[in-house]
């Protein structure tokens, strides 16, 4: 079994795939690569094939639980990162990440910090980045990150864990890693399921993941369905009582601004 696996889902014919994935292969501490869909079509195959990378294809509808499911488990390693196509990671990331999963062997999944991009690759600062960064402090912290309540601290004002800088480590998540009947925010439900588990969130603040909002992007594509508010509601039920949901989702509401910009 390799350490870590980097498996990248592939959804249709994104524009961003190769990037991705040149993104991945210019790691200075290279680990392996896997491609992974449910829209098998020539340009995904062709991608795979260019970059000599093994191409695993799941039968069935599209849907991301089950792609990212399915992703985890083709990856034959201990640690698994699960990449979105539209992203790009940092050369110092695996480096860095492998460093600490070495350093703290129970941890449950690890996270970076990162910045945002457009269709463009063009940098852009939110404040939502300086305020997910203070959600995460406690996990600075090697004796608090492991502590119920810390993890629990990271997820309880808002998802502060981008899901797509996080590496899963699957022997010590034992069956199946998403198991969330949400659609949108099934990373934030079942970050708050794994905070109830034994074991750290390991936390690395350093900006080693580029996250890229754009027209075709499912979070944006789930704000103009009201999804997003939706299941937010919900997530926030399982920390706070009615009435601080209402006054915490509406300060949330503010940082939606980001999805409306290219």
């Amino acid at each position: 079994m390799n350490f870590h696996t980097f498996a990248v889902c592939a959804y249709k014919e994104s524009p961003y795939l190769e990037e991705c994935i040149q993104s991945l292969l210019k790691q200075s501490d290279p680990s392996e690569i896997i491609v992974c869909t449910s829209t098998p079509n020539d340009y995904i195959k062709n991608t795979a094939e260019k970059y000599h990378l093994p191409l695993f294809c799941r039968e069935g509808k599209s849907d991301i639980q089950d792609d990212w499911n399915f992703a985890c488990e083709k990856a034959d390693s201990e640690y698994v990162t699960v990449a979105h196509q539209d992203d790009r990671y940092h050369p110092e990331y695996a480096k860095k990440l492998k460093k600490k999963l070495r350093q703290y062997p129970d941890t449950l999944i690890a996270m970076t910090d990162y910045r945002i991009i457009n269709q463009n690759s063009q940098d852009r600062w939110e404040i939502s980045l300086l305020i997910k960064q203070l959600l995460k402090l406690p996990l600075r912290s090697p004796l608090f990150a492991k502590q119920r309540w810390a993890k629990r601290a990271a997820l309880a004002f808002g998802n502060s864990v981008c899901c797509p800088s996080v590496c899963y480590h699957k022997t010590r998540i034992h069956g199946k890693i998403f198991q969330s009947e949400l659609k949108y925010a099934l990373d934030w439900d079942t970050y708050a399921a794994l905070a109830e588990k034994k074991g750290r969130f390991t936390y690395l603040p350093s900006q080693l993941f580029y996250y890229r909002i754009h027209d075709g992007a499912t979070s944006k594509a789930s704000l103009i369905s009201h999804q997003k508010t939706e299941e937010e509601i919900l997530m926030f039920g399982k920390f706070w009582p009615g009435w601080m949901v209402k006054l915490l989702i509406h300060f949330y509401k503010l940082s939606y601004g980001s999805y409306g910009k290219q």
